[in-house]
């Protein structure tokens, strides 16, 4: 059994207010995840702010859970409700993100855990008080994306640990990679784009619109 758990319970600092309710073309930012992975694995857990859960309307099926004050603890939460054996984790952050995506990282192969990432395309500089130090190596470096999939197992402990511990780490995959635990990577996409600032929702508009276009365009034509 999988269980999904999408994250939607960011408090917004950084974007200005909770852009997870936002519309983007008309449609609320969390929507996107949620409609895209709709019966593709056996239940999904949609974690959103306390003050919200009685005030969004989520399709039937979808578990909503209450989100804590950091990533961490929002995962924690509605990992303490999942059911399955492996659990993917997303933002919906990103509304970009491919059903392909989430099949690909649930599909373990053996490791303890998988994400998407995409390879460093930028050269990258070690910076002090503005003076360039010194220039990073990027031939190994990747950008991490969501979604993620660990083993529950795996994942409940490594959560314990950091509890215990007061580790607060930016993502899942970093609980494993600090106690020892296997993670591969699947393709990302450069497209598959976090909102975290106000000006990432203009990007993200042009995107829709483009993918809109080109949907529009592969349509067989009517024959006159």
């Amino acid at each position: 059994m999988i269980s999904l758990i999408l994250l939607a319970a960011g408090s917004g600092t950084r974007f200005g207010q909770k852009k997870q309710f936002v519309e983007l073309l008309g449609k609320p930012l969390f929507l996107y995840s949620v409609e895209k992975t709709m019966g593709l694995f056996d239940e999904t857990l949609l974690v959103l702010p306390q003050e919200d859960l009685d005030h969004v309307d989520v399709p039937k099926g979808i578990k909503k859970v209450a989100g804590g004050k950091e990533r961490q603890d929002s995962v924690f939460n509605a990992l303490l409700q999942a059911k399955g054996d492996i659990v993917v984790i997303h933002d919906c952050a990103r509304p970009f993100a491919t059903k392909d995506m989430f099949i690909r990282v649930s599909n373990l192969c053996g490791y303890d855990g998988k994400i998407v990432a995409i390879p460093v395309r930028d050269t990258l500089k070690y910076v002090v008080d503005l003076h360039v130090i010194k220039t990073i190596d990027r031939s190994n470096l990747y950008y991490s994306q969501t979604p993620q999939a660990f083993k529950r197992d795996i994942l409940y402990k490594v959560h314990i640990k950091a509890r215990e511990e007061g580790i607060i780490l930016t993502d899942d995959a970093a609980l494993l990679e600090r106690y020892g635990y296997k993670v591969a990577i699947e393709e990302g996409s450069p497209t598959n784009i976090k909102l975290t600032y106000p000006e990432d929702l203009i990007y993200a508009e042009c995107l829709l619109m483009a993918n809109k276009k080109v949907r529009e365009e592969s349509k067989p034509k009517a024959k006159e």
